[in-house]
């Protein structure tokens, strides 16, 4: 298990606060996609913003980015 944090992102000027998460790196692209799924479930206004889970290893480098709907 490694540490690991995440948030909320456009990629250009939002990003949420980020939330950290011990994880398998293994786990990491599954986690997102559901953190992902059950976000867009709790708040569906959010389809169509542009918006993706962003995933950080421990020294703060990207290491998955996660669309939370269909790119267009």
């Amino acid at each position: 298990m490694q540490l690991f944090s995440y948030n909320f992102t456009d990629l250009t000027s939002f990003n949420s606060p980020s939330e950290e998460v011990w994880i398998a790196r293994e786990d990491l692209f599954g986690f997102a996609s559901r953190v992902a799924r059950e976000m867009l479930a709790a708040v569906p206004d959010l389809t169509n913003k542009g918006l993706c889970v962003a995933v950080y290893d421990e020294a703060g480098q990207a290491i998955s980015y996660v669309p939370l709907d269909s790119l267009h």
